[in-house]
């Protein structure tokens, strides 16, 4: 085998360079003692451009994990941080960079970020999770909720949350959140445990909700359903031509977001706040403070959308104070203005809600 090896590295104009690669990468893939470390530069020359040309395939993942190729430490952060979260891409980072990779990769502060940290959150490493709970406490709530929801996607990161919320360590903003991810829960000392520590959020009358694992199999009477959004989301979201022009409109939500989604955003709507509705306050100097969210944003002029629906216009100028709220817009409060079959009912109608 060694042999054939050498032959193909040997110059070879009947064969292109991409063919002639890849009869490299498949040779020693077979090869049992092959050793990467010590092998020639043309060889590692000819993985390398393979891997170029496949990033993320299944031959790709091979070659890294096999010879723990560490020049594609970049690589793999980047796949870990692709528009789905990739468990063999950050698994790998993790397994072959360790902490100083997961620290150079958490450096980047672009909108990848966030798909970084559900991917490392599905690695069962302490590693990870030590990382990813460093984020728990820090100043940008969205990072702080995101990594409390990436560390519920591995059985470290599940403990570990449990773990600071039974020494009071967890913030309280997270709760709810981590109450609802952790009480679906394949393991059930973890369901157990989160049961006495987090208990899920209580309906109207004091009454706890069934885990989101169970309310999701729940079916509701969606015309009973609309009339709860009547009297509980027509004044912030409009659905069509009825409703208040405020947060996000509810016209085609049954498109957009599953049933699991739809409760997690009525429970805790800090949760996932989304893209443009980011609550600020502005503080003007005729002394009026604007609770809501910059609908337009100039040099001269800022607009802020209050509760009502109405825009208010400021100048830049006059402009004392400009502060990012840590929470939604939405109160955290609104599932317990509604009983359990209330709220099952609201779902089932913002379902029908599509195109």
């Amino acid at each position: 085998m060694g042999i054939f090896l050498a032959a193909l590295l040997a110059p070879a104009p009947l064969l292109a360079d991409e063919a002639r690669d890849k009869l490299i990468v498949e040779t020693v893939l077979k090869l049992e003692n092959f050793n990467y470390q010590s092998a020639s530069e043309k060889v590692k020359a000819a993985i390398g451009r393979y891997l170029a040309r496949t990033p993320g395939s299944e031959e790709y993942f091979q070659l890294v994990e096999k010879f723990r190729v560490e020049t594609e430490l970049s690589s793999l952060a980047k796949l870990a941080s692709g528009d789905k979260a990739n468990p063999r891409a950050a698994g790998l980072l993790v397994s072959i960079g360790g902490e100083p990779a997961i620290k150079t990769a958490l450096a980047d502060a672009g909108p990848r970020r966030s798909r970084l940290l559900m991917s490392l959150g599905t690695v069962n490493d302490p590693r990870p999770v030590a990382s990813l709970v460093s984020l728990l406490t820090g100043r940008d709530p969205v990072e702080s909720r995101a990594s409390a929801k990436a560390l519920t996607g591995s059985p470290a990161g599940q403990l570990r949350l449990l773990e600071l919320a039974e020494e009071g360590s967890l913030p309280d903003k997270l709760k709810p959140g981590v109450s609802m991810a952790l009480s679906s829960s394949v393991d059930p000392a973890i369901r157990a445990r989160v049961a006495k520590v987090l208990p899920s959020p209580a309906s109207l009358g004091g009454e706890s909700l069934p885990p989101l694992a169970d309310l999701v199999k729940l079916s509701g009477d969606p015309e009973k359903g609309q009339l709860v959004y009547m009297r509980a989301c027509f004044t912030c979201h409009k659905v069509g031509e009825k409703g208040i022009d405020f947060g996000p409109a509810l016209t085609e939500i049954g498109d957009k977001l599953a049933r699991e989604a739809l409760y997690t955003a009525i429970i805790d709507p800090n949760e996932a706040i989304s893209f443009g509705y980011e609550g600020v306050s502005i503080e003007v100097e005729d002394g009026r403070k604007l609770i809501g969210y910059v609908a337009s944003d100039g040099e001269r002029e800022v607009g802020v959308k209050v509760p009502g629906g109405a825009l208010v216009t400021v100048k830049a100028s006059e402009i004392k104070g400009r502060d990012a709220l840590p929470v939604s817009l939405m109160p955290a409060t609104l599932v317990s203005t509604m009983s359990r079959d209330e709220l099952v009912n609201l779902v089932e109608y913002l379902i029908t809600l599509k195109k």
